[in-house]
Formats: C-alpha cells, structure tokens, sequence
C-alpha cells in the first residue's frame, strides 16, 4: 500500500516520544511529597499519563489512514502487524477499538472537569472520590465511553462489498491497494442503496452525539468552575491553586477539541457535501490524533509550576502563584 512518508513515520514519531515523556511525568509524580496540596488530585493525572501510553501503543500497532471521496468518508488499516487480507476481520475490530480511543480521550477529560467541579463546589466528597467504590465508578464511566464508541463503528460503519466497490478506483488510484484487500471503516451518505446510507447517517449520528456532549461538558462546567473561582467566599490560597489547576485542563481540554474533535467533523462531514479532501484527511487528522498523547503531558509539567520548575532547575519563586502547590496547608477544598 502506498503511504507517503508524513503518513507513516510523523505518528509513530510522536507515539514514541509518548513514551519519553509520559514517564517523566509519571516520576514527578510519584516523587512529589505528599503534603503537596495538589493532594490525591495527582492520582487523576497519574491516570491521564498512562492512559496516553496505552493511546500511543495502540496507535503504533493500528496505523490508520483516513480519506474522503464522493460522498464516503473511510478510516483504514494502513500498515502494521494487522495489514492483509488474511487478518481482515481482526484488522477492523482493531480499527473499532482505535478509533474508541478518541472517545476514551474524551471520557477522561469529562471525569477531570467532574472532579474539579465536585473540589469546589463539593469538597466534603473529594475523599470518597478515592476510595474504591469511586475509583470503581470512575473506571467504568472511562470504559463506557470507548466501549459505546467502538460498539457504534463496528455496528454500523462495518465494510461491506456495496462500499468496496464504491471507493475501489481510488484506493487503486491514489494507494495502489485493491480494496478488497483492505480493512476499513466507513460512512457512505448518499451515493449508496437505503440500508448503506441509513447506517452512515446513524453511526456518523450517533459519534457527533458524544463529541457534542462531551464539549458541552467541558463548556457548561468550565463556566460554572470559572464563575466560582471569581467569587469572594473562597480563600485567595485556595482560589490560587484551582486557577492553576483549572488553567492546566483548559489548555489539556483545547488540545484534543483541536486535534481530534475538530479534524473528525471536517473528515466526517465533508463528504455529505462532496469535499472531496481524499488523502489530506490524514495530515490534519491522523497525525494530529498521534500528537495528543505527547502534547497532553507537555501541556501539565510545563503550566504546573512544582514539574515546571523540577524541569528547568530554577530557584522556588517567591510570589503565591508559584508556591502555592507547595503548601500543605490548603484546605480539602483544594485537593
């Protein structure tokens, strides 16, 4: 199959220096003093390094392409242990879980928002937040999202021979692979017979639902947690940390509505207009997918200043916004 060279290595690129930075972030930590008044907050963004671990191992081993023709939208297998025609099955399943990974990316988010929200406006649960029935809750609430995610491509946007047939001159064209020979996903919109097309408007339907919603999560508790934070009945210490805290999730939360949500509504709806954007689909969605779990872990130890500072060596600074995190005795309402 014929890749061009971005395609193949930039995602990979990025899937391995995941794997660099991530742990840094990991042992920072892990090593932090437990006074710190980021407090058990720091098991949320233990979860988060590894979660973009898992992401990156799951991106290298089902390299996806995505493409854009006539009124079909497709993500494919484009190389990787899973490519041929003898896994094909597999290599579509493999494609489902792939793509449940962006819902998972969401999932995660929605669950730092939540617990940031039940910090200020609930502190007295932050505890049960950690015990294992909510660690419990927190996990299967994670899990369900790429579950839902992975179950609606694979009942829906399965490949049939009605679709193969229908991109299979230009997969020969601009890849030089057979598409029979190919696993994939796609939406075919308005080209095809009445049960082909009811299944791309339902499956693509049912995906925008839960981007949607998980950004008008982000925006409905975001605004809720910002207009808490300018009132006057919290301590200015206490203000201080959530600022900082809540500044490192906007800036985690912008990364993935730019590169993942944003480049899945260009490619997924493009074809009901017949944008033909064919292969660039893959610059500015695949390889934006892969730099997710490199940038998200960037994003915390550079805007948190106690990983900031551990990884620029410089001197404690003086002013409250940069040692706050140092101060163990922030209320619960902190943590």
């Amino acid at each position: 199959m014929l890749i061009r060279w971005a395609h193949r290595y930039l995602p990979a690129v990025a899937g391995y220096l995941s794997y660099v930075v991530n742990p840094v972030l990991a042992y920072f930590i892990l090593t932090e003093p437990k006074n710190s008044s980021i407090g058990k907050y720091r098991f949320l963004i233990l979860f988060f390094a590894v979660f973009d671990m898992v992401y990156s191992t799951v991106e290298l081993f089902v390299p996806v392409g995505m493409h854009g023709t006539g009124s079909a939208f497709v993500i494919y297998l484009a190389h990787g242990p899973f490519f041929g025609k003898e896994h094909m099955r597999l290599a579509q399943l493999a494609i489902s879980i792939r793509c449940g990974c962006i819902s998972l990316s969401y999932g995660i988010l929605v669950i730092h928002f939540i617990y940031r929200y039940i910090a200020l406006f609930f502190p007295q649960f932050v505890k049960k937040v950690f015990q294992p029935l909510g660690m419990c809750c927190i996990l299967i609430f994670f899990l369900i999202h790429g579950i839902v995610w992975g179950g609606i491509c694979e009942l829906f946007l399965y490949a049939d021979d009605e679709m193969r047939d229908y991109i299979r001159d230009v997969f020969r064209e601009t890849y030089e692979v057979d598409s029979y020979d190919i696993a994939f996903l796609a939406a075919l919109y308005l080209d095809g017979s009445k049960e082909v097309k009811t299944r791309g408007w339902v499956g693509i339907g049912l995906l925008s639902c839960i981007s949607v919603y998980a950004v008008s999560l982000y925006i409905i508790l975001g605004r809720k947690i910002v207009a808490k934070l300018n009132t006057q009945n919290i301590s200015q210490i206490t203000r201080n940390m959530h600022k900082q805290l809540f500044m490192v999730l906007a800036v985690q939360t912008i990364i993935p509505v730019c590169i993942s949500f944003s480049p899945c509504m260009m490619a997924w709806y493009g074809p009901m207009f017949y944008l033909d954007l064919g292969m660039w689909n893959n610059y500015f969605g695949v390889i934006a997918f892969s730099a997710f779990p490199f940038l998200d872990p960037l994003a915390i130890m550079f805007l948190l200043p106690n990983y900031r500072k551990r990884i620029i060596g410089s001197k404690t600074s003086k002013t409250p916004s940069c040692t706050v995190l140092q101060m163990g005795h922030v209320t619960p309402a902190a943590n």
